[in-house]
């Protein structure tokens, strides 16, 4: 969680004490390595400062805590909470085990010093005062402690505890004593411990529990889904450590059980959250890690689906997983990018005073540790968005939140990380004071001393004037001055003041002493040019001395450094140490990684003098290669090549489809099948290889006689999630979800292509099939399509209602035989036809499918088919009793027998010979077709005639 801070390094002589500038990250780092007897200056890149901005009228006021802020000389105590008590005092803690007492007025007092592991982001992480304090003066904390001990993990405990505050006669806290463990679970990573402990008035203990893992893609995140264990939830607990009753899992049999202890989960790095005034629900700060940071409104028994979704957003490398199968989530209240080294919510507080506009009452004030940043939202009861925040921020450059709470009088107060205080919001219309803050540098051998006022700060944005008073009768103006000060005396008060345009002034004082020498550090760095693996130790010592203290006691302190890009960088502080020796073990982590040493001296009057050395990891690189190329993770990092330390342990994770949504994973090169894999890196750079196929391929690697069907792919497969493609040497391959993969080849593929090929028949669902008698091919298609190949015939389509007739027939086995044309329109009326070897269909969507063959076919196509009268057909071509053929059609027949040949018989004549018997009538077969005479049309049948007559528009029939 503590990321983001870059510090100043510096060698000063006299006090150097600085008031860092609120919100702004150190600007300079200086760090002097020495190593194998040269001093070599390493610079590091000042970082962009923006300037502090907030709304008209609102202004910061700093509270000091007592201690002390990141520096040249380490981190500091890295202030992490703090809570108030009734006074208005307040109990603040650091993380590296530090608990102090900061009274309203009057200087701060540490009470403790407590046994912590400061691996990584663990540490004394947060404090709560209980409600009955008055009385029992007891407080809580949460924190993570070093332990061999059954059930503790790979970094001990953690552990919550309730103290007892040691007071004086006054009833002011001097110490901390009677530690009772009210809770204690693993500490397995070195990240993602305690968020927050809150205490409501009848004594309930609300405490959030991260994963526990570190930024890698590891199974044991899913134990944040299980009710059965407390890691990555919100736990309520009465002050015995059982659960809750009202808790959603409670179990009576076994109150102290972790689902006794749930009251939410699924939940990866709740860091920070606080009760909601009016619905006494939680409201959290869940840090992503590499999606989005979420806001969640917390109701009993939700589960906000980590490690499965990162708010609503499925989460990369195990969101295909087989566990997050079916896995569900919950909508958070606000959700925003987590971007580059990324962004790092914390929860806030709903704001319940009265002096900040009435746009802000019961507005939810929250912020980002990392981008510097404040926001409000508005909600309602139901947990709903009624207000986004701010698309610009209510604040910027407010220095890093670590912890919100309501101050005085209900107004906003955060614990800033960067500078070691809290900060209080307070709205003051009208102009506010200007900051004084000043650094101090001295040379001794000339008495002379530098001062940058450059740090103070304007809270309305206007342009100051300063004023030095260098305490020897002299004085200077501008933001920077430097003044050589007289032999005697040994020390000097030096007052800067600055004033804004409207007259408002502040003082910043401080002691210098011109002639004091800063300590002399003696470093013994290891190698430069070695590098280190993880576990490997890395092993330094120093002396120092001061010419006028004499011999000065060496601090050291840690801090991993991970860039994303040379502007993008955070640090983790971890080990501190006191003595001549510092032996540190390398950590691991992935991309561009070093580990920062300092040695720091510091004499009796404050000179500084540090000593920085950056130790390089050994790193090799993990590659994937793939077949198809997909959404890889590798440790915490969505890649397919990183950088990761020698000896790490990561997980790989291949997801299921490819980016193309359709490749599916089959295995790694190497054999497995898994798609999530532990590695060791080793001694060498790895490349693994993951296997993707799509279904063209998966059937061409499985199935043997395709392959010997179709040989060598001449081509790369092509098209979309709905039809793809690839040519062969023997034909080409065609998939879609409905049909699978199926082949053309030879004359149909030709046919295939020719017709339009997808757009036309669709894709294949068969593969090319023999037919029956064997002597011609074919394939079906989707698009009620097939085509046919037979010799002599040709390859051909067959399509619609005319495929499904001649299917129904019997296919190139019916009575038609094979098509030698393709299905196409008719070109007289709205209608479709395929000729057959031996036959036709024809097809309109009034009469259906019908076929024709033989002679009644020829006596239609001479008369011009569905051009002529007699339009479409009505039936098939049949046989009548004495042997005859005939078809009816749409305007007429056709009939045919032996002795008569074929004619065609249409309109009123047609009529009446229907309603005589056709040919089963007096007038037998027609014996020609339609002809005109002078009354009107004649038709000959064998035992006589039928005359319409155009003026009666009757029909008469006469005898032969």
């Amino acid at each position: 969680m503590w990321q983001g801070i870059t510090m100043m390094a510096h060698t000063s002589d006299g006090v150097a004490r600085s008031r860092t500038r609120a919100g702004s990250v150190a600007a300079l780092m200086v760090g002097v390595l020495i190593a194998a007897g040269a001093l070599t200056a390493t610079v590091r890149p000042e970082p962009a400062v923006a300037a502090q901005r907030l709304p008209s009228g609102f202004v910061l006021q700093d509270i000091a805590t007592g201690m002390s802020p990141p520096s040249s000389a380490g981190p500091g105590d890295l202030l992490t909470d703090f809570d108030y008590l009734a006074d208005e005092s307040f109990f603040a803690v650091g993380k590296y085990g530090r608990v102090q007492w900061v009274p309203k007025t009057g200087t701060p007092r540490r009470i403790a010093s407590l046994t912590v592991n400061t691996t990584g982001d663990l540490g004394l992480i947060s404090v709560a005062v209980a409600p009955d304090y008055e009385t029992s003066h007891a407080i809580y904390t949460a924190r993570a402690v070093p332990s061999t001990a059954s059930g503790s993990g790979a970094n001990g405990i953690l552990r919550l505890s309730r103290w007892t505050v040691v007071v004086d006669q006054g009833g002011l806290p001097t110490g901390l004593s009677n530690e009772r463990a009210v809770l204690e679970t693993s500490a397995d990573g070195r990240m993602h411990s305690f968020g927050s402990i809150l205490v409501d008035p009848d004594g309930t203990i609300w405490v959030s529990i991260g994963d526990g893992v570190v930024n890698v893609t590891d199974k044991m995140a899913l134990r944040a889904l299980s009710v059965n264990d407390v890691h990555g939830k919100v736990l309520r607990l009465r002050p015995d450590g059982s659960g809750h009753p009202d808790n959603p899992f409670y179990d009576a049999a076994n109150p102290r059980a972790a689902r006794s202890l749930v009251y939410a989960s699924g939940l990866r790095s709740p860091f920070r959250f606080s009760l909601d005034p009016g619905t006494g629900l939680p409201l959290l700060g869940d840090v992503g890690r590499a999606v989005t940071e979420e806001v969640d409104f917390i109701r009993p028994g939700y589960s906000f689906g980590w490690p499965c979704w990162e708010a609503s957003q499925p989460a990369p490398g195990y969101k295909d997983l087989p566990e997050c199968t079916g896995v569900t989530t919950t909508k958070p209240l606000w959700e925003y990018p987590h971007a580059g080294s990324g962004a790092a919510v914390t929860g806030g507080v709903v704001y319940t005073g009265t002096s900040y506009p009435a746009a802000y009452r019961g507005r939810y004030f929250f912020g980002d540790y990392v981008d510097h940043i404040l926001w409000t939202l508005g909600f309602s009861s139901a947990g709903a968005l009624t207000t986004a925040p701010e698309t610009n921020g209510f604040g910027v450059d407010i220095g890093a939140p670590v912890r919100f709470a309501n101050g005085p009088g209900g107004d906003i107060v955060y614990a800033d990380i960067s500078a070691a205080r809290l900060r209080r919001l307070v709205y003051a219309p009208g102009n506010a004071a200007p900051v004084a803050s000043f650094t101090s540098k001295a040379d001794a051998s000339t008495r002379t001393v530098s001062f940058d006022a450059t740090d103070s700060l304007d809270p309305n944005g206007d342009k100051l004037t300063y004023k030095w008073d260098f305490g020897d009768g002299t004085g200077a103006t501008g933001v920077a001055a430097s003044h050589r000060y007289a032999a005697d005396p040994d020390h000097y008060t030096v007052t800067l003041t600055v004033t804004d345009p409207l007259g408002a002034s502040d003082q910043e004082t401080r002691v210098v002493y011109p002639a004091n020498h800063s300590p002399i550090l003696d470093v013994t760095w290891p190698d430069p040019a070695a590098t280190y693996a993880v576990g490997e130790v890395i092993h330094a010592s120093a002396t120092a001395s001061d010419q006028e203290d004499g011999p000065v006691s060496v601090s050291w302190s840690s801090r991993l450094e991970h860039c994303y890009s040379l502007t993008d960088c955070h640090e983790h502080y971890g080990e501190t140490g006191d003595g001549p020796t510092f032996d540190i073990a390398m950590e691991g982590h992935d991309g561009d990684t070093r580990l920062w040493l300092t040695a720091a001296a510091t004499d009796s009057r404050g000179a500084t003098t540090t000593s920085d050395f950056a130790v390089q990891p050994r790193q090799r690189r993990v590659t994937i290669s793939s077949t198809w190329p997909a959404a890889f993770t590798i440790a915490d990092t969505q890649t397919s090549s990183t950088l990761l330390t020698e000896g790490m342990t990561v997980s790989v994770v291949a997801p299921e489809k490819g980016f193309d949504g359709l490749s599916t994973f089959v295995s790694w090169a190497d054999g497995p099948t898994s798609r999530i894999r532990q590695i060791k890196v080793g001694p060498a750079d790895l490349e693994l290889g993951a296997v993707y196929r799509t279904p063209i391929d998966n059937r061409y690697a499985s199935d043997a006689a395709f392959r010997t069907k179709m040989g060598d792919p001449t081509g790369a497969e092509q098209g979309d999630l709905a039809v793809r493609s690839r040519t062969f040497v023997g034909g080409v391959a065609y998939w879609s979800p409905a049909a699978g993969v199926h082949w053309v080849s030879g004359s149909i593929a030709r046919a295939y292509a020719a017709l339009g090929g997808t757009a036309w028949c669709g894709v294949p669902t068969t593969d090319e099939l023999r037919t029956n008698p064997v002597g011609g091919y074919y394939n079906h298609f989707t698009r009620s399509c097939s085509i046919f190949w037979g010799s002599g015939a040709g390859a051909h389509s067959v399509n619609g209602q005319i495929r499904a007739l001649w299917g129904s027939l019997g296919w190139e086995k019916s009575l038609l035989g094979y098509p030698t044309t393709n299905f196409a329109p008719t070109k007289a009326r709205p209608g479709y036809q395929t000729r057959f070897q031996k036959g036709a269909i024809y097809y309109s969507t009034s009469t259906g499918a019908h076929y024709l063959t033989g002679v009644v076919l020829s006596k239609y196509l001479a008369l011009a088919a569905e051009g002529s009268a007699l339009r479409f057909p009505t039936t098939h071509t049949r046989s009548t009793a004495t042997g005859g053929r005939f078809q009816h059609f749409q305007g007429g027949s056709i009939f045919w027998s032996s002795s008569t040949g074929a004619h065609h018989v249409t309109g009123a004549i047609h009529s009446t010979w229907a309603k005589l018997g056709y040919e089963r009538s007096w007038l037998g077969y027609p014996k020609s077709d339609p002809y005109t005479v002078s009354v009107g049309i004649r038709q000959n049948f064998q035992r006589g005639y039928l005359v319409w007559n155009r003026s009666t528009g009757t029909v008469k029939a006469y005898r032969t």
